[in-house]
């Protein structure tokens, strides 16, 4: 059975849940860790522990933007993926929290890149044809193109502005790649 348990306060975050963050995602796509626990600070932040019969299997992080729930990481751990806990995963959240989820990924130009997107789009996800920057997270760090994908309908062409005017400004903290085409 898939729990989400809510971390409130960064005495809970754990190494368990450290290594799956630092694990899963390159660089350029996240926060360094010390950021990720200040971010705890955000009211509309929200680090989620995935359990599994019991068991630490990964993570969410999520965003409470204004009509829809932003999925800022994803990530189950390397050692159980492929068993379909992702799948009763994202199934868990998508039927039971967020009625709305906006999500990142890379662009299709690896293999792992194209599972990805396959494996939401199994689960119901629609990717959104317009062109998206994920802005840097640090002045260090550089932007990355990516897909935006969408649950349960499309992003239409008219709300994209305003989707990516809010990631960027509450998530990225980003005024300058609002306009970023």
């Amino acid at each position: 059975m898939v729990q989400l348990i809510p971390i409130s306060s960064p005495n809970e975050l754990s190494e368990g849940l450290k290594e799956i963050y630092l694990g899963s995602f390159p660089s350029d796509e996240r926060r360094e860790w010390q950021e990720l626990v200040e971010q705890l600070q955000h009211p509309d932040f929200i680090v989620h522990q995935v359990f599994y019969n019991q068991e630490l299997i990964g993570l969410i992080t999520t965003w409470g933007l204004p009509g829809f729930t932003f999925i800022e990481h994803f990530a189950i751990k390397e050692s159980i993926r492929g068993r379909g806990i992702g799948s009763k995963t994202i199934r868990f959240i998508t039927e039971t929290k967020f009625p709305r989820i906006i999500l990142e990924v890379e662009e299709p130009t690896d293999k792992s890149a194209r599972r990805r997107i396959a494996f939401y789009k199994r689960l119901g996800f629609s990717v959104c044809k317009n062109t998206y920057w994920q802005p840097p997270y640090s002045p260090e760090k550089k932007k990355v193109k990516m897909l935006l994908m969408s649950f349960p309908d499309k992003i239409q062409p008219g709300e994209f502005m305003e989707i990516k005017k809010h990631i960027y400004l509450e998530v990225y903290q980003s005024k300058e790649f609002v306009d970023l085409e």
